[in-house]
């Protein structure tokens, strides 16, 4: 039977170096911003499907709550997405 000889798993971790904690932030905006982009796209995605299934509904009422729906998720989203946008800044 051979024995291999490794460094401990605390000297491994003590090896490496440390990321300062202003680049952390930096990578941490970057990926928020990201996530937010990719939000809004699909807040903006949805939207767009509820306005165009309310113009081809041929009810009345239907049309007034897709309409109602639609302009709720957009101003819901909006508010969402700026409050996200001062956060990261």
């Amino acid at each position: 039977m051979t024995t291999t000889t490794t460094r401990p798993a605390k000297q491994a971790e003590q090896s490496k170096e440390p990321v300062p904690a202003a680049k952390r932030r930096q990578i941490g905006r970057e990926i928020g911003t990201l996530a937010v982009n990719v939000y809004e796209r699909g807040v903006a995605g949805f939207v767009a499907f509820e306005k165009d299934a309310a113009k081809i509904t041929p009810y009345p009422w239907m049309k007034n709550t897709l309409a109602v729906s639609a302009g709720l998720i957009e101003d819901v989203g909006a508010a969402y997405v700026r409050t996200a946008r001062q956060i990261l800044r």
